[in-house]
Protein backbone atom coordinates (compact mmCIF):
# COMPACT_ATOMS: atom_id res chain seq x y z
CA UNK A 1 0.00 0.00 0.00
CA UNK A 2 1.04 3.59 -0.70
CA UNK A 3 -0.28 6.64 1.14
CA UNK A 4 0.24 9.96 -0.65
CA UNK A 5 -0.39 13.48 0.57
CA UNK A 6 -0.83 16.18 -2.05
CA UNK A 7 0.16 19.25 -0.07
CA UNK A 8 -1.84 22.43 -0.22
CA UNK A 9 1.33 24.23 -1.34
CA UNK A 10 1.40 22.29 -4.61
CA UNK A 11 -2.29 21.99 -5.54
CA UNK A 12 -3.18 25.56 -4.52
CA UNK A 13 -1.54 28.95 -4.41
CA UNK A 14 -1.34 29.31 -0.63
CA UNK A 15 -0.98 33.08 -0.83
CA UNK A 16 -4.25 33.62 -2.74
CA UNK A 17 -7.63 32.70 -1.28
CA UNK A 18 -9.34 29.73 -3.00
CA UNK A 19 -6.73 29.53 -5.77
CA UNK A 20 -6.65 26.01 -7.26
CA UNK A 21 -3.76 24.84 -9.43
CA UNK A 22 -5.88 22.69 -11.73
CA UNK A 23 -3.21 21.89 -14.31
CA UNK A 24 -0.77 20.73 -11.63
CA UNK A 25 -3.41 18.63 -9.88
CA UNK A 26 -4.42 16.96 -13.15
CA UNK A 27 -0.80 16.00 -13.84
CA UNK A 28 -0.22 14.71 -10.32
CA UNK A 29 -3.35 12.57 -10.50
CA UNK A 30 -2.03 11.10 -13.74
CA UNK A 31 1.23 10.29 -11.96
CA UNK A 32 -0.73 8.50 -9.22
CA UNK A 33 -2.20 5.97 -11.65
CA UNK A 34 0.49 3.27 -11.19
CA UNK A 35 -0.58 3.02 -7.53
CA UNK A 36 -4.33 3.13 -8.13
CA UNK A 37 -5.02 -0.40 -6.81
CA UNK A 38 -3.12 0.16 -3.55
CA UNK A 39 -3.51 3.86 -2.87
CA UNK A 40 -4.94 6.09 -0.16
CA UNK A 41 -4.85 9.79 -1.01
CA UNK A 42 -4.79 12.71 1.42
CA UNK A 43 -4.74 16.34 0.35
CA UNK A 44 -4.10 19.54 2.22
CA UNK A 45 -6.44 22.52 2.41
CA UNK A 46 -3.99 25.11 1.09
CA UNK A 47 -5.54 28.49 0.33
CA UNK A 48 -9.02 26.99 0.70
CA UNK A 49 -8.44 26.57 4.43
CA UNK A 50 -5.30 28.10 5.90
CA UNK A 51 -5.90 31.78 5.12
CA UNK A 52 -9.28 32.00 6.84
CA UNK A 53 -8.22 29.59 9.62
CA UNK A 54 -5.30 31.85 10.49
CA UNK A 55 -7.59 34.89 10.42
CA UNK A 56 -9.94 33.16 12.86
CA UNK A 57 -7.07 32.00 15.14
CA UNK A 58 -8.69 28.57 15.29
CA UNK A 59 -5.69 27.07 17.03
CA UNK A 60 -7.00 28.75 20.18
CA UNK A 61 -10.38 27.03 19.99
CA UNK A 62 -13.85 28.53 19.60
CA UNK A 63 -16.34 29.79 22.16
CA UNK A 64 -19.81 28.42 21.43
CA UNK A 65 -21.31 31.90 21.27
CA UNK A 66 -18.60 33.45 19.08
CA UNK A 67 -20.66 33.96 15.95
CA UNK A 68 -17.80 35.60 14.07
CA UNK A 69 -15.58 32.53 14.36
CA UNK A 70 -18.48 30.14 13.85
CA UNK A 71 -19.35 31.89 10.60
CA UNK A 72 -15.73 31.63 9.42
CA UNK A 73 -15.70 27.93 10.30
CA UNK A 74 -18.72 27.40 8.07
CA UNK A 75 -16.95 29.21 5.22
CA UNK A 76 -13.73 27.22 5.69
CA UNK A 77 -15.56 23.90 5.73
CA UNK A 78 -17.47 24.85 2.57
CA UNK A 79 -14.27 25.93 0.84
CA UNK A 80 -12.39 22.74 1.76
CA UNK A 81 -15.24 20.60 0.45
CA UNK A 82 -15.05 22.61 -2.77
CA UNK A 83 -11.33 21.85 -3.05
CA UNK A 84 -11.98 18.18 -2.39
CA UNK A 85 -14.50 18.12 -5.25
CA UNK A 86 -11.88 19.67 -7.54
CA UNK A 87 -9.35 16.98 -6.61
CA UNK A 88 -11.92 14.25 -7.25
CA UNK A 89 -12.62 15.81 -10.65
CA UNK A 90 -8.92 15.69 -11.54
CA UNK A 91 -8.78 12.04 -10.45
CA UNK A 92 -11.79 11.17 -12.58
CA UNK A 93 -10.19 12.82 -15.62
CA UNK A 94 -7.29 10.40 -15.16
CA UNK A 95 -9.47 7.31 -14.68
CA UNK A 96 -8.84 7.19 -10.94
CA UNK A 97 -12.06 6.41 -9.10
CA UNK A 98 -11.82 8.52 -5.96
CA UNK A 99 -14.27 8.30 -3.07
CA UNK A 100 -14.28 11.09 -0.48
CA UNK A 101 -14.01 10.27 3.24
CA UNK A 102 -14.32 13.49 5.30
CA UNK A 103 -12.17 13.49 8.45
CA UNK A 104 -15.09 14.20 10.78
CA UNK A 105 -16.55 10.83 9.72
CA UNK A 106 -13.57 8.69 10.71
CA UNK A 107 -13.17 9.40 14.40
CA UNK A 108 -13.74 11.78 17.27
CA UNK A 109 -11.52 14.74 18.12
CA UNK A 110 -10.34 16.12 21.44
CA UNK A 111 -7.93 19.06 21.72
CA UNK A 112 -6.98 18.66 18.09
CA UNK A 113 -6.12 14.96 18.29
CA UNK A 114 -7.95 11.98 16.74
CA UNK A 115 -9.55 9.36 18.97
CA UNK A 116 -11.53 6.25 18.00
CA UNK A 117 -10.06 6.19 14.48
CA UNK A 118 -12.24 4.15 12.10
CA UNK A 119 -10.08 2.51 9.38
CA UNK A 120 -12.91 0.26 8.23
CA UNK A 121 -14.29 3.01 6.00
CA UNK A 122 -11.03 3.12 4.06
CA UNK A 123 -10.93 -0.66 3.81
CA UNK A 124 -14.50 -0.82 2.55
CA UNK A 125 -13.89 1.83 -0.10
CA UNK A 126 -10.73 0.08 -1.31
CA UNK A 127 -12.42 -3.33 -1.40
CA UNK A 128 -14.95 -1.87 -3.85
CA UNK A 129 -12.22 -0.73 -6.21
CA UNK A 130 -12.12 2.95 -5.24
CA UNK A 131 -9.29 5.19 -4.04
CA UNK A 132 -10.14 6.63 -0.60
CA UNK A 133 -9.58 10.40 -0.49
CA UNK A 134 -9.48 12.32 2.78
CA UNK A 135 -8.28 15.84 3.50
CA UNK A 136 -7.43 18.51 6.04
CA UNK A 137 -10.56 20.16 7.40
CA UNK A 138 -12.32 21.80 10.33
CA UNK A 139 -13.82 19.18 12.67
CA UNK A 140 -16.05 19.18 15.77
CA UNK A 141 -13.90 18.94 18.91
CA UNK A 142 -14.97 17.88 22.41
CA UNK A 143 -12.74 20.43 24.15
CA UNK A 144 -12.28 23.21 21.58
CA UNK A 145 -15.77 23.14 20.00
CA UNK A 146 -14.01 22.99 16.60
CA UNK A 147 -10.39 22.29 15.70
CA UNK A 148 -8.17 21.80 12.68
CA UNK A 149 -7.57 18.24 11.51
CA UNK A 150 -4.46 18.56 9.35
CA UNK A 151 -3.57 16.26 6.49
CA UNK A 152 -0.40 15.35 8.41
CA UNK A 153 -2.47 14.13 11.37
CA UNK A 154 -4.53 11.95 9.02
CA UNK A 155 -1.33 10.59 7.47
CA UNK A 156 -0.13 9.49 10.90
CA UNK A 157 -3.34 7.65 11.74
CA UNK A 158 -3.35 5.92 8.35
CA UNK A 159 0.31 4.90 8.72
CA UNK A 160 -0.27 3.52 12.21
CA UNK A 161 -3.09 1.29 11.07
CA UNK A 162 -2.13 0.23 7.55
CA UNK A 163 1.70 0.16 7.91
CA UNK A 164 2.14 1.05 4.21
CA UNK A 165 5.16 0.30 2.10
CA UNK A 166 5.53 3.96 1.15
CA UNK A 167 4.34 7.28 2.51
CA UNK A 168 4.95 10.18 0.13
CA UNK A 169 4.51 13.87 0.95
CA UNK A 170 4.19 15.95 -2.22
CA UNK A 171 5.15 19.61 -1.72
CA UNK A 172 6.40 22.59 -3.71
CA UNK A 173 10.10 22.12 -2.86
CA UNK A 174 12.57 19.31 -3.50
CA UNK A 175 12.54 18.09 0.10
CA UNK A 176 13.64 19.32 3.49
CA UNK A 177 16.35 21.96 3.70
CA UNK A 178 18.49 23.13 6.61
CA UNK A 179 17.03 26.62 5.95
CA UNK A 180 13.95 27.81 4.10
CA UNK A 181 15.01 27.67 0.40
CA UNK A 182 12.49 30.39 -0.46
CA UNK A 183 14.29 32.97 1.66
CA UNK A 184 17.87 31.63 1.85
CA UNK A 185 20.05 31.13 -1.23
CA UNK A 186 22.46 29.01 0.83
CA UNK A 187 19.83 26.49 1.91
CA UNK A 188 21.03 22.89 1.57
CA UNK A 189 18.78 19.97 0.64
CA UNK A 190 19.01 17.15 3.18
CA UNK A 191 18.99 13.63 1.76
CA UNK A 192 17.90 12.14 5.09
CA UNK A 193 16.33 13.66 8.19
CA UNK A 194 16.52 11.70 11.43
CA UNK A 195 16.40 12.48 15.17
CA UNK A 196 20.20 12.80 15.00
CA UNK A 197 20.25 15.72 12.57
CA UNK A 198 16.87 17.44 13.00
CA UNK A 199 18.51 20.20 15.04
CA UNK A 200 20.37 21.30 11.90
CA UNK A 201 17.08 22.59 10.49
CA UNK A 202 16.49 26.27 11.13
CA UNK A 203 13.24 27.28 12.80
CA UNK A 204 13.50 30.69 11.17
CA UNK A 205 11.06 30.10 8.32
CA UNK A 206 8.24 32.18 6.93
CA UNK A 207 5.08 32.90 8.88
CA UNK A 208 3.74 29.95 10.79
CA UNK A 209 1.47 27.47 9.06
CA UNK A 210 -1.77 27.09 11.07
CA UNK A 211 -1.29 23.29 11.14
CA UNK A 212 2.07 23.62 12.92
CA UNK A 213 5.64 24.82 12.42
CA UNK A 214 8.16 22.84 10.38
CA UNK A 215 9.78 21.03 13.29
CA UNK A 216 6.37 19.93 14.56
CA UNK A 217 5.58 18.57 11.09
CA UNK A 218 8.91 16.75 11.00
CA UNK A 219 8.29 15.23 14.42
CA UNK A 220 5.00 13.85 13.07
CA UNK A 221 6.74 12.54 9.95
CA UNK A 222 9.28 10.75 12.11
CA UNK A 223 6.43 9.13 13.99
CA UNK A 224 4.96 8.09 10.62
CA UNK A 225 8.34 6.65 9.61
CA UNK A 226 8.06 4.14 12.47
CA UNK A 227 5.10 2.56 10.69
CA UNK A 228 6.26 2.38 7.07
CA UNK A 229 9.22 1.16 5.05
CA UNK A 230 9.86 4.45 3.27
CA UNK A 231 8.70 7.96 4.24
CA UNK A 232 9.74 10.67 1.80
CA UNK A 233 9.11 14.26 0.75
CA UNK A 234 9.43 15.39 -2.85
CA UNK A 235 8.60 18.22 -5.24
CA UNK A 236 5.28 17.86 -7.06
CA UNK A 237 6.16 20.72 -9.39
CA UNK A 238 8.86 18.56 -10.97
CA UNK A 239 7.07 16.60 -13.68
CA UNK A 240 7.31 12.83 -13.32
CA UNK A 241 8.93 12.84 -9.90
CA UNK A 242 5.90 11.51 -8.03
CA UNK A 243 5.39 8.73 -10.56
CA UNK A 244 9.08 7.78 -10.40
CA UNK A 245 8.89 7.56 -6.60
CA UNK A 246 5.80 5.37 -6.78
CA UNK A 247 7.56 3.09 -9.26
CA UNK A 248 10.58 2.77 -6.97
CA UNK A 249 13.02 4.82 -9.03
CA UNK A 250 15.55 7.14 -7.38
CA UNK A 251 14.35 10.74 -7.24
CA UNK A 252 15.49 14.01 -5.71
CA UNK A 253 13.80 13.98 -2.32
CA UNK A 254 14.33 13.78 1.43
CA UNK A 255 13.83 10.54 3.28
CA UNK A 256 12.58 10.80 6.87
CA UNK A 257 13.58 8.06 9.28
CA UNK A 258 12.60 7.44 12.89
Amino acid sequence: MIVVKLGGSVITNKEKLRSFRRKTCLRLCKELRPARHELILVHGAGSFGHILAEKAALSDGVEKGDMGKLRLISHIHRDVLSLNAKVLFCMDKNRLHGFSIPPYSIGSFTSGEIHDFCPEKFERVMSNGYVPVTFGDIVPDRELTFSICSGDLLMLELARYFEPEKVIFVTDVDGIYDHDPKISSSARLMDVVSPENIDLISAGTRKKDVTGAMKMKLARMMEIAKHCENCMILNGNAEGRLEDAIEGRDVISTRVIA
